[in-house]
């Protein structure tokens, strides 16, 4: 496993086991942990369902070597931080998201450079 496909499949579960189960058995206390509102907890089931399903799709595309597919895993990473980052700015959500757009961020900048190389 090379650079690049290393910080894909750490970043796939991550996805999985840190955001997707996070929020589908535990979805109220990371919701309050961030500050984030809810009014039920089944939304954010499914926001974790889809999670874990997209932390999958990392850990094929690495098992599979869909290398043309880890760039865009890049942009879509760093557009994920920029749109929490402008929901901080705009009041919608607090200052704790940014441990989840750094995580993006600094996910997604491993991959680029290990690309690079």
């Amino acid at each position: 496993m090379d650079k690049a496909e290393k910080s894909l499949f750490v970043f796939g579960l991550y996805m999985i086991f840190i955001v997707g189960l996070g929020f589908i058995f535990m979805p109220t206390f990371i919701l309050d942990m961030f500050g984030l509102k809810y009014g039920d907890d089944t939304w954010i089931r499914f926001v974790g369902l889809l999670a874990s399903i997209i932390g999958v799709y990392y850990i094929v595309a690495v098992k599979a070597k869909l290398n043309q597919l880890f760039i865009w895993t890049v942009w879509m990473r760093y557009y994920a931080a920029v749109f929490m980052v402008t929901l901080l700015i705009l009041g919608k959500v607090g200052l704790p998201i940014l441990i989840f757009a750094s995580v993006d961020a600094i996910a997604a900048t491993w991959t680029l450079l290990s690309l690079k190389k």
